[in-house]
């Protein structure tokens, strides 16, 4: 495939899709064996402590098997001082545990997805704008999703919110790096990617340039580290109006950290 001059890269969970709600639900769902398919779906303890220790620990997450370990976080009610920490945590769980879970946890996905279609979609909302922003640039060959999430699951997300998005265009990124996947797509040409993950970004990255999503979820570990980053008004200018009116060379605020 011959891409453009210039090529957008979006992440998915924490850039256009809200999807918090859903990983707290299905990861708890697969992690305590519940059974999907009777009514009503089995409801997880909220215990108010132990989702802010939950969602405090979100920004650690690369994957969604990793939510896992935040459970064990949540569990314990304390909550990683940084990424090294977190990492830890997953490294003493395994790798091939981890990959085990990764299976688990799309099996969950499946089946509420089967069993309980809306409710499992209603568990995804967009980032406010993001619809709109990304509906514009359905036909553009040179903006891009590429995710952690399975991409049948991204598509239909995305259906279910109004927006027309080809599947073709959704890249599910297994085990490699993001940029990894960039480099061999576009090759030398320039592209950007943008990304609530830090450690998914590369500021020194001699082709693809490289923005923080603010708006996602961030730990203020990240901010500190990013030299790039784009606030969710910003970051929707620059999907509306991509590519920008010169191409060798991308113009958005740095904003304060």
């Amino acid at each position: 495939m011959q891409f453009p001059a210039l090529t957008l890269f979006l992440d998915f969970d924490g850039v256009i899709c809200q999807s918090l709600e859903e990983c707290f639900r299905t990861s708890w769902l697969t992690l305590t064996g519940q059974k999907i398919g009777l009514q009503p779906i089995p409801e997880p303890p909220f215990n108010e402590e132990y989702r802010r220790c939950f969602d405090a620990c979100r920004p650690y997450i690369r994957s969604g098997e990793d939510y896992i370990v935040v459970h064990e976080w949540a569990a314990s009610g304390r909550i990683p001082q940084n990424q090294d920490a977190f990492d830890q945590s997953l490294k003493a769980r395994g790798v091939e545990a981890m990959a085990e879970w990764k299976k688990k946890l799309y099996v969950t996905r499946e089946k509420l997805l089967v069993e309980y279609p809306q409710e499992w979609l209603s568990w995804n909302p967009l980032y406010p704008g993001i619809q709109e922003a990304l509906q514009a640039q359905c036909g553009n060959p040179q903006v891009w999703i590429l995710s952690t999430k399975k991409a049948d699951f991204i598509h239909t997300i995305l259906s279910f919110h109004g927006v027309d998005w080809s599947q073709e265009r959704i890249i599910y990124t297994g085990t490699k790096r993001k940029l990894d996947w960039i480099d061999q797509l576009v090759g030398k040409n320039p592209a950007v990617l943008i990304d609530d993950q830090i450690d998914h970004l590369d500021f020194q990255h001699p082709t693809c340039d490289c923005w923080l999503a603010l708006w996602g979820y961030v730990s203020s570990e990240a901010c500190q580290k990013a030299p790039q980053a784009l606030n969710l008004e910003d970051g929707l200018k620059l999907i509306r109006s991509f590519p920008p009116p010169s191409q060798g060379e991308l113009k958005a605020p740095i904003r304060p950290l």
